[in-house]
């Protein structure tokens, strides 16, 4: 296996970690077919970048994502939860359009984003009341993550594209 610090460990957690957030609201398991399996898929995704860590390490870098995600989050807990969704989307859809992400295509976080994404496209009337401010808070998010020492490198690559 590829050595990995547990910056780039961290980085793989953080988009699962955040649209984790988002799904805890707007899945309802019990109530409607794959919501379950969407949340089960996303658990594993936030895991998954520490698999094969001793669980004393393992859980110190998860606790760092967890509360980096609460830090990132906080401001927007009394926000409509489709402007926090679009955020999240719209900066992973950035990150994986200039480079900075990979997607590997049918693992548990691309699983649960692509009903995420399909889900939230019932409301079209809500995202394109909400797309605006969803865009401004993707940059915003990112800055925040680059500014922390994540995806380092990546406001220059958007300034060369």
């Amino acid at each position: 296996m590829t050595y990995l610090s547990d910056r780039h460990r961290c980085e793989f957690a953080i988009p699962a970690v955040l649209m984790q957030r988002v799904a805890g609201v707007i899945l309802e398991p019990g109530q409607k077919e794959g919501h379950a399996e969407v949340l089960e898929c996303l658990d594993r995704a936030c895991d998954e970048p520490f698999s094969d860590l001793p669980k004393a390490k393992a859980d110190k870098l998860r606790n760092r994502v967890m509360a980096l995600q609460g830090e990132l989050l906080r401001e927007y807990e009394d926000r409509p939860v489709i402007t926090v969704f679009l955020m999240v989307v719209i900066w992973l859809r950035d990150a994986l359009d200039d480079g900075t992400l990979t997607l590997i295509e049918g693992s548990d976080f691309d699983q649960a984003a692509t009903c995420l994404i399909d889900r939230i496209s019932e409301y079209d009337d809500l995202v394109d009341g909400a797309y605006n401010s969803g865009r401004k808070n993707a940059t915003k998010l990112a800055q925040k993550l680059e500014m922390r020492g994540y995806y380092q490198g990546r406001a220059a690559r958007k300034v060369a594209a």
